[in-house]
């Protein structure tokens, strides 16, 4: 292959970047009174590097000093008050631009813990994948990639048993399906043994350093360049992948494979990592050591050992090179001189060359970059069933405590159909046992929805932060894709509860009362699920949640009309889910009810018919009063979610990815 046919490599750059968050100072004057003085912290102080195609950079430093912050600024992670400037190729690289052509590996696994390692992978290649991408390409690509990070016997092992190290690698496997020029890992060997981390960041070495063909397929890109017929002869018949067949190739697959055969490039691979054993240490090209968000030292392994020894720290015999690095930062702290003559030295080496202009004029490798700048997602609706898809199938492998939830509210319905039965006789004493029963119906249906979802969104924060934040799915794709998973189960649930009740109360009044006040609290129980997500958005712990709900529980109980007169309250009861919930409840009762026996000598006032009912307890009588509640509670259900939406979308803007 002659030398015009490999591309360049690809050179990234970053110069002062600087990083600051918001913090508070309180000064307590005297015991009553308290002074908030608000400050900027500064995390990353005028950061510059480089890296290029090929290299596997470890970034070292004690706790605190900055590791995790400078891989979430140069792969453009952060929001917030981030300065400085991130260039590919002199090219300078936007947030999206960034962001489509590296990869973020986090320090812990946030994936959906009931799908197996082969379900994860091709869901995320739905997303990560152009959208043309044949069915038969994306899981061709996912059993390679099983098979290049080693976990072709586990394929169908779902991820809450893999052991943290096949974790690791599946969340490596993960990022790349896109194939990224430069991907970032944040302590990738973080709760892994000496084993499993030495196999992950061998792994890591081996992409960076392996020249290898680009491919549709990378079953030939990670492991031995041998050809793919090859391949297939030597996979087990028991690999525990059997869906797929290694030798499938379609005529799409043979074009890409011509198209691209004669283009090779490495992956640049920058990794935080704390107290790397000697063996990982020499797997690395590169190390940045860092103090207190500077740079104390940046250049290849072999460079660092002279770099100290001319400051006057020799490496002693048989020592790990990484504890003595971290060993004499932690030194410099104790004698108060804090790292200032390493990073004296280290300024003075690198003096003038981030000061101008950049590095080295490079040639820009368009050709290879345009295949990331012209990605196109699947589209919208597409994306919404498939994370629907997802949210069913984790309902459905996680039963048990939905089961639960649903034998609890059975026996609910059980003890109010036991303690109201009997009591649909039209007489004046059984009128306000009626009401008490529709009252309880409304209470349940709402309340058992609304705090049956406050835990959904606090769970599910940190998988919307890192896939909606690397830009796999739209936001509010995931918000429909909620609401619609739980629109069947309030009409099963609501109409289940009710049909018990039903069957012990209201059986007298016939079939139509049985759909109307169904119909009623199933879209009350959709108000309640919307009213509970709205809630849930708020805030980002589940006890927060529920226990900040109560003053909206108890304005909306007040404005309902069951505790208060709602003709005091001409504007505010519209606003109340209850109102809506009981007044067609009742209305779906009374208003055919033409005949109440009235005994004489009563105390109490009486009522001949249901009109009259309706008209003490302040619920309005005409023939659209029935659907005017049906369109009011699905209007509330409308502005709930959309509030929840915007608080969702707010905190996932503010706080970005990491």
């Amino acid at each position: 292959m002659s030398v015009k046919s490999w591309i360049p490599g690809l050179y990234l750059e970053w110069k002062n970047l600087n990083y600051y968050v918001p913090a508070k100072e309180h000064n307590n004057y005297n015991f009553w009174q308290t002074c908030q003085v608000q400050k900027d912290v500064q995390i990353l102080n005028n950061v510059s590097g480089h890296m290029k195609t090929g290299d596997l950079v470890a970034v070292l430093g004690c706790s605190g000093a900055g590791k995790t912050t400078l891989l979430a600024a140069i792969s453009q992670r952060l929001r917030g008050n981030l300065t400085g400037d991130v260039v590919v190729n002199s090219v300078a690289m936007e947030r999206t631009q960034m962001i489509r052509i590296s990869s973020f590996l986090p320090q812990f696994d946030i994936n959906v813990q009931t799908f197996t390692a082969y379900e994860h992978l091709y869901f995320m290649s739905h997303f990560k994948m152009h959208r043309k991408t044949t069915k038969t390409q994306k899981r061709q690509r996912v059993n390679d990639l099983l098979w290049a990070v080693g976990l072709r016997d586990v394929a169908h092992t779902r991820l809450q048993h893999l052991s943290g190290g096949e974790r690791k690698r599946l969340s490596l496997a993960e990022e790349l399906i896109t194939d990224p020029p430069f991907l970032f890992c944040d302590e990738p060997t973080t709760g892994l043994d000496s084993y499993n981390a030495y196999s992950v960041v061998k792994t890591l070495r081996h992409l960076c350093t392996r020249r290898r063909l680009n491919l549709d397929s990378l079953t030939t890109l990670y492991g031995e360049d041998t050809p793919q017929s090859s391949l297939s002869t030597e996979s087990s018949p028991t690999s525990s992948i059997e869906m797929e067949s290694f030798n499938t190739v379609t005529n799409s697959d043979k074009s890409l494979s011509n198209t691209n055969l004669k283009r090779r490039h490495k992956k640049a691979v920058m990794c935080s990592i704390h107290q790397p054993t000697s063996d990982i240490y020499e797997l690395f090209t590169h190390i940045i050591l860092m103090d207190a968000g500077r740079v104390v030292y940046q250049g290849t392994t072999e460079e660092a050992k002279d770099f100290f020894i001319r400051l006057g720290y020799i490496l002693p015999q048989n020592c790990n090179p990484a504890d003595f690095y971290l060993k004499t930062i932690s030194d410099s702290h104790t004698n108060r001189t804090d790292g200032s003559l390493i990073k004296r030295k280290y300024d003075y080496q690198i003096s003038g060359l981030y000061g101008g202009s950049w590095l080295l004029p490079k040639y820009y490798a368009g050709d290879y970059l345009s295949k990331y700048k012209n990605f196109e997602k699947i589209w919208w609706p597409f994306q919404v069933y498939l994370l629907l898809k997802r949210l069913i199938t984790e309902d459905l492998r996680n039963m048990q405590p939905g089961l639960i939830g649903l034998g609890l509210f059975m026996i609910t319905s059980v003890t109010l159909a036991i303690m109201y039965s009997g009591v649909v006789h039209m007489t004046q004493t059984s009128i306000q046992d009626i009401d008490g029963s529709i009252f309880m119906l409304s209470n349940e249906i709402v309340f058992t929805f609304s705090y049956g979802v406050a835990y959904v969104f606090p769970s599910a924060l940190p998988i919307i932060r890192r896939e909606v934040g690397e830009g796999t799915y739209s936001l509010s794709a995931y918000y429909v894709a909620v609401v619609l998973a739980y629109l069947p189960v309030a009409f099963f649930k609501s109409f289940l509860f009710f049909s018990v009740v039903y069957g012990f109360i209201y059986f007298e009044r016939g079939f139509a009362l049985y759909l109307n006040m169904g119909l009623v609290l199933s879209l009350s129980a959709v108000v309640a699920t919307g009213y509970g997500l709205f809630i849930s958005s708020i805030f980002e712990t589940e006890k927060m949640s529920t226990e900040c709900a109560a003053p909206f529980d108890l304005l909306f109980l007040i404005f309902g009309g069951a505790y208060y007169n709602v003709d005091s309250l001409p504007f505010l009861k519209y606003l109340s889910l209850f109102f809506y919930s009981n007044e067609a409840l009742m209305y779906s009762f009374w208003i055919d009810v033409d005949n109440i026996e009235c005994s004489e000598n009563v105390e109490h006032p009486c009522f001949k018919n249901g009109y009259e009912i309706l008209q003490y307890s302040s619920y309005r009588t005409d023939p659209g009063t029935f659907w005017f509640d049906c369109i009011g509670l699905l209007i509330i259900a409308a502005i709930f979610n959309i509030l929840a939406f915007c608080f969702i979308r707010k905190y996932v803007k503010r706080c970005g990815y990491y």
